[in-house]
């Protein structure tokens, strides 16, 4: 065999040891590039503890059968949360609205029982829970909740009603849908669309018929009828005793 066949056999030997340990020690790193990378991953984890924040919206408020509730306003108020056990969160809220609602004069004849407006203000608490649809983590940088709870309503710094209608006490069921939006840091924003659903307390005069032209307010049903509010809100929240 000639000197320049066994210098290309050889090179040829050479060439091919060299490819098979190329393939060997780049076949790992090719395995691990398959999927996404967590910068791109669909779902990411929101490693949830405590939070507290701080909402502000609107509630519009929904008919009753005499007219004297609290016209639509502004609700405010403060949200504490806590994890339970993925997806399941805990959670209570202080809230108020400032408003007015129409003064009706039950022993005044038909024409004549209106008489202007008067503050309505609402002071409320609820606790319950919230569903997390996709667990302790966000899908695309969001993660949906369902939320319920229960608690109480009543009136706030009202001024006297010539009508005798007061808000009273009222046990308050809610329920609704919330949206949060992690920005990767402590604070979040957080969007609730929900409804309160919560009943009427007239008084008994609204059930008297007074001598002249008008029936009474209410003169069949009952005197605490149920009303539903919707709440839309934006709130931010922190993360607390991390």
């Amino acid at each position: 065999m000639s000197r320049f066949v066994r210098v290309q056999l050889t090179n040829a030997a050479t060439a091919f040891a060299l490819a098979s340990v190329l393939s060997v020690t780049t076949a790992p790193l090719a395995a691990q590039v398959v999927g996404r990378v967590p910068e791109e991953a669909v779902l990411k984890d929101l490693f949830d503890g405590q939070r507290l924040g701080v909402f502000g919206g609107w509630l519009t408020t929904g008919l009753d059968p005499v007219g004297v509730r609290a016209h639509s306003g502004p609700i405010a108020g403060v949200r504490y949360t806590v994890l339970m056990a993925s997806p399941l969160y805990f959670s209570m809220r202080l809230f108020g609205v400032r408003t007015e609602h129409n003064v009706l004069v039950p022993s005044a004849p038909a024409a004549a029982r209106r008489a202007g407006t008067a503050s309505g203000n609402l002071l409320g608490f609820d606790s319950g829970f919230e569903l997390a649809l996709t667990g302790e983590r966000a899908w695309r940088g969001v993660q949906p909740l369902l939320t319920g709870g229960v608690g109480f309503i009543t009136g706030a710094l009202n001024s006297f009603d010539a009508g005798g209608y007061s808000p009273g006490v009222s046990a308050l069921y809610s329920y609704g849908l919330a949206m949060r939006f992690p920005t990767g840091q402590n604070g979040e924003l957080r969007a609730d669309v929900g409804w309160l659903v919560h009943q009427m307390r007239y008084p008994s005069t609204f059930r008297t018929e007074f001598s002249g032209d008008g029936a009474p307010l209410r003169a069949t049903g009952t005197l605490t009828p149920l009303t539903s509010n919707r709440a839309m809100t934006l709130a931010w929240t922190w993360g607390i005793f991390r």
